[in-house]
C-alpha cells in the first residue's frame, strides 16, 4: 500500500460541489480543511458535507460565517476518512469569496 501526503486548493462557489473525492481503490484521510475569506468587504458562510457512497452522509459545518480576511480551520487536529467514491462537498453564501486549502493522505 502506497501512502502519499498531498494537498490542493479549491475555490468554493454557491453551488454545492465535490472538492475532493476518493477514487477507485484508494482511501483518503483528511488531515486539514482550512477555509479563507478572501473578499475585501463581505463576510460569507461555508457549509461542508461528507457524502458517503454507501452510507449515511454527514454535515461537518453548516453555514458557518467567516469574516472578511479571516479563516476557519474545520478539523482542529481531528481526521476524516473518505473511502472509495466518498467525497467532501463545499458550498458558500457568496461566489468568489471563499477558498479552501485541503491537506490529506492518499492510500492506494
Amino acid at each position: 500500500m502506497a501512502d502519499v501526503l498531498t494537498g490542493k486548493g479549491f475555490a468554493i462557489t454557491t453551488t454545492d460541489s465535490a472538492a475532493l473525492t476518493a477514487g477507485a481503490a484508494e482511501t483518503i484521510t483528511l488531515v486539514g480543511i482550512n477555509v479563507t475569506n478572501i473578499h475585501a468587504t463581505t463576510a460569507s458562510w461555508v457549509t461542508a458535507n461528507i457524502v458517503r457512497s454507501g452510507g449515511v452522509d454527514s454535515e461537518i459545518a453548516h453555514e458557518v460565517s467567516i469574516p472578511v480576511n479571516d479563516s476557519l480551520q474545520m478539523l482542529n487536529g481531528g481526521k476524516i476518512i473518505l473511502n472509495v467514491n466518498d467525497a467532501l462537498w463545499l458550498d458558500a453564501e457568496n461566489a468568489s469569496s471563499l477558498e479552501a486549502s485541503l491537506s490529506y493522505l492518499v492510500q492506494t
